[in-house]
């Protein structure tokens, strides 16, 4: 027999499994491990740039979630260009989603840059796109799935210019967090009221 208790027991099992999977369970990253991620990436002959980058990011990890934040512009022509940004994306997204990670926004771009300070080259953009990464550990683990790939190879093949830095948030309006709970507590309430 169904019980209120049972139908909100439900509710909050389903929505610690979310938990455990949108939040995740380990931690910032150790020493070693940054140590372990860095000699992979330099297996990989990225640029001495890019693996300082890496490491600071890494190495100052603070166990949160955190956003990239991505400025793209699609060579000519455009539309075969974006065939393969989405072909590119696919693949990408599929990775990126087992490990909680997720587009938060997505937008076309509708006029040159309003405001322009001390960025000549900055300019033309096609689109800007917000993803959400769980942590720099998940993050690690898809760029080294990326880098070098045929999918990778989409992307850089699809686009004149791109700009992305990682970005944590001071202000966040609706996570999926507060909306998983949300729709959880409402789908309980109106079972509730059905069944009594």
């Amino acid at each position: 027999m169904i019980t209120a208790t049972g139908i909100w027991g439900a509710a909050a099992l389903i929505y610690a499994l979310f938990w455990v999977w949108y939040v995740g369970l380990k931690g910032k990253l150790s020493e070693t491990e940054v140590e372990q991620y860095m000699q992979r990436f330099e297996a990989l002959g990225l640029s001495a740039d890019k693996l300082g980058n890496l490491h600071q990011f890494l190495a100052k990890d603070d166990g949160r979630e955190w956003f990239m934040i991505n400025l793209l512009e699609l060579k000519s022509p455009k539309r075969e260009s974006a065939k393969l940004l989405q072909s590119y994306s696919k693949t990408f997204m599929a990775g990126m989603f087992k490990r909680a990670g997720h587009p938060f926004f997505v937008a076309n771009a509708k006029a040159k840059n309003i405001e322009n300070l001390n960025c000549e080259h900055a300019d033309n953009w096609t689109s800007a796109a917000i993803v959400r990464y769980r942590s720099r550990r998940d993050c690690a683990e898809t760029l080294l799935d990326t880098f070098g790939s045929d999918h990778h190879n989409d992307k850089l093949a699809s686009l004149e210019k791109t700009f992305a830095f990682p970005a944590t948030t001071n202000l966040l309006m609706g996570s999926p967090r507060v909306l998983v709970a949300m729709v959880l507590a409402l789908v309980a309430f109106f079972i509730q009221i059905l069944l009594f």
